[in-house]
């Protein structure tokens, strides 16, 4: 003789199912609090990693920039377009403007170049090169893959010959620069020789 199943009590088996179905929608929802939290962690690690990322790259631009212009200002003779003041160059040279004028063909300087050196110059030309200051190109040169000045950047350049220029002396010049306008952002002007020939006082 056969033994019979036992009669199922659906109330009974229903009260179960419906336990494991709590049972596992709690889960469920810890699983995904759980997986929110790692997602916003994650999500705040990135962004801090994010911001400390870009304060470093700022840094990094900065120091570039400075570099720039310490370079710069370590290689070039600058002067300003001011009367009456006697602006020494590297290497003991002198230049002193007595005409700084604007006029519809640019900025016209005239003055005098000095030499305090026992040198003699012949064949000498004197390159003035009108230049915003640097922090006024700043944006340019963020955005250019070489770190040094790009003639791009020049407002207007001229020169003029002076020949022969001996010790202890000095000799006038006059020279016009185009494009340069009278306007409040400040200039600078880089000064610098060419195609002279040195020898010694003897």
């Amino acid at each position: 003789m056969t033994d019979l199943a036992q009669p199922v009590d659906s109330a009974l088996a229903l009260a179960k199912l419906e336990r494991k179905t709590k049972r596992l929608s709690i889960w469920a929802l810890i699983f995904f609090i759980v997986l929110l939290i790692v997602i916003a962690s994650a999500g705040a690690g990135g962004f801090v990693f994010w911001k400390k990322a870009k304060a470093l790259d700022a840094v990094q631009k900065d120091l570039v920039f400075s570099l720039f212009i310490t370079d710069i200002n370590h290689s070039t003779d600058f002067v300003v377009p001011q009367v009456n003041t006697i602006q020494f160059l590297r290497r003991g040279y002198s230049l002193t403007f007595d005409t700084v004028k604007y006029t519809q063909e640019g900025l016209f300087l005239s003055g005098t170049l000095g030499n305090g050196t026992e040198l003699y110059l012949n064949s000498l030309a004197v390159n003035f090169v009108a230049r915003p200051y640097p922090y006024k190109i700043r944006e340019k040169f963020d955005k250019q893959t070489f770190p040094w000045w790009s003639d791009e950047w020049n407002i207007g350049s001229g020169q003029t010959n002076v020949g022969m220029l001996g010790p202890g002396t000095s000799m006038p010049f006059s020279v016009s620069i185009p494009n340069v306008k009278q306007t409040a952002d400040s200039i600078q002007i880089a000064v610098s020789f060419s195609g002279e020939r040195y020898s010694y006082l003897k």
